[in-house]
């Protein structure tokens, strides 16, 4: 193919949202349901963000699920609620995003996408409960595999800071106390969502520098 043709084609940034539903997020539920909602809703009102950044919503517990499948956001009738009871298993998460990117790639490209490196963005209000999930973190980011996903983490409630900065190869916020849970759980996805739209707008994948209410967190794995 030649860089004419490429450059013809759609660009298209794979974003998985994942989202810690474990049982210390139960008093947050509605919260979370209700953020999702409007998520949903703005990216199925701006069709150049949600045909840019097609998305794929996978919840974690002690086991994850796929909310929403790879999709563009426009053609989603509405967003499932998600109910929150569990543990916190990092590393099954970890698992089926790499499951799911290996999937949702290859079908992309196949409907003639330019297919940038995914995103993922990784909402968390604990520490993981798994004392494995470092293993499973390191396949999904495997220098040697060219669809890692870039990461950018987001934590509160009692996530660790020093987890978070572990996690994420792009960028870690933790928040700053400065406002209750249920805000930070909001602003963290406001934040994600504004990426997007800014990376939509760019036409390439622009990380927030800052979120509202959070701190930054040194990172430990630079890419």
């Amino acid at each position: 193919m030649t860089d004419d043709m490429h450059h013809m084609r759609q660009k298209c940034l794979p974003t998985y949202l994942v989202i810690d539903v474990s049982t210390s997020m139960s008093q947050h539920e509605q919260t979370l349901n209700r953020t999702l909602q409007k998520l949903h809703s703005t990216l199925a009102n701006s069709p150049r963000v949600s045909e840019f950044a097609h998305m794929s919503i996978i919840a974690f517990s002690t086991q994850p699920w796929v909310v929403i499948e790879m999709t563009d956001m426009e053609y989603v009738p509405g967003m499932p609620e998600v109910a929150c009871d569990g543990m916190t298993n990092y590393g099954a998460a970890f698992d089926l995003v790499r499951e799911r990117i290996d999937i949702d790639l290859p079908a992309l490209t196949a409907q003639g996408k330019a297919v940038l490196r995914p995103i993922m963005f990784f909402l968390t209000d604990g520490a993981p409960t798994d004392g494995e999930w470092e293993n499973a973190f390191r396949v999904l980011v495997d220098k040697g595999w060219r669809r890692r996903p870039h990461v950018v983490t987001y934590g509160f409630g009692a996530a660790q800071e020093e987890v978070l900065g572990r996690i994420a190869t792009k960028a870690a916020f933790l928040a700053d106390g400065s406002s209750g849970q249920e805000e930070a759980l909001a602003t963290a996805l406001h934040s994600a969502l504004n990426s997007l739209v800014a990376s939509a707008q760019a036409d390439e994948l622009l990380i927030p520098a800052q979120a509202t209410g959070y701190k930054s967190v040194p990172l430990e794995y630079l890419d």
